[in-house]
């Protein structure tokens, strides 16, 4: 497993994919964080008061950058005919598996990381958090947990299937649709329970008439299905920690650990099977 690890490294370090990653994510949230503060800037009514507001905008993308990265990177292994040789070598497939998740896990924990010093660029107009150190440490924490299961599904897409572009294809795809099932989750959830059926208008006075109950108001028990749903997908805590809506840590650090054992338990049985062309 050493071996593998520093080989595996080694090839990390000296990958382009790896710091072109970096540095667009580095790139994007700068820039993301720039147009926020140059919104506050023209419009002083703009409600954006303090640097959480905007600045965990890297847990929404960074999913997507993982999925790119490893398939370039992983990609290469199939391509140059590395697997088939590590396991003529007598390296046994759990290791080969565990060693790719773990230097896919490191990279997208750095790209995490560049998203982090990204977002430092509205320090000089929104001042520092106003969340509690232990706070922070704790939407950091839920966001380098969802991170590696990010990881772990991209390790499994790649490793289990050798054609470069179908690997690309499938990586990227399940991203968008974990971000769109999130989605469509949290508007259901942010339905309010009451509608108005008519408005009047009597010069510059608006009034909403008759308000009724709302039939897509989700309550109850499927309520909190659909809200641990969202707390359990990594793109949901993403979308959470982006909005500061954060109400149960502890569940999104649980189901990330939980998600992320699985998937590479399942990943490992799998590959064990896997006939290496």
């Amino acid at each position: 497993m050493n071996r593998l690890l520093c080989a595996n490294f080694s090839r990390l370090w000296k990958s382009k994919y790896f710091y072109i990653s970096v540095g667009v994510m580095f790139a994007y949230i700068a820039l993301y964080m720039g147009k926020r503060c140059w919104i506050t800037f023209a419009d002083l009514t703009y409600q954006e008061t303090n640097l959480e507001s905007c600045y965990f905008r890297f847990s929404l993308v960074i999913g997507l950058f993982s999925a790119v990265f490893s398939t370039l990177f992983l990609g290469q292994e199939y391509s140059g005919g590395a697997i088939r040789n590590k396991v003529i070598a007598g390296y046994s497939r759990k290791d080969i598996y565990l060693s790719q998740l773990i230097v896919v896990s490191a990279a997208s924990l750095l790209m995490l990381l560049a998203g982090m010093a990204g977002g430092l660029v509205g320090i000089p107009v929104f001042g520092f958090w106003k969340m509690g150190t232990g706070q922070l440490f704790l939407y950091l924490l839920i966001a380098a947990m969802s991170t590696l299961v990010f990881c772990a599904v991209n390790t499994y897409i790649n490793v289990l299937t050798q054609n470069k572009v179908r690997s690309a294809v499938l990586s990227i795809l399940v991203f968008f649709a974990l971000l769109f099932l999130v989605s469509k989750l949290q508007a259901r959830l942010d339905e309010s329970d009451t509608v108005f059926s008519d408005i009047q208008i009597h010069g510059d006075e608006i009034n909403f008439l008759d308000p009724m109950p709302n039939p897509r108001y989700v309550s109850g028990a499927k309520r909190e299905i659909l809200d641990f749903i969202v707390d359990a997908l990594p793109t949901g805590q993403g979308l959470r920690l982006a909005s500061n809506e954060v109400a149960h840590p502890v569940r999104m650090l649980l189901s990330s650990a939980v998600l992320t054992v699985l998937v590479t338990f399942w990943g490992i049985l799998r590959y064990g099977r896997e006939d290496l062309k």
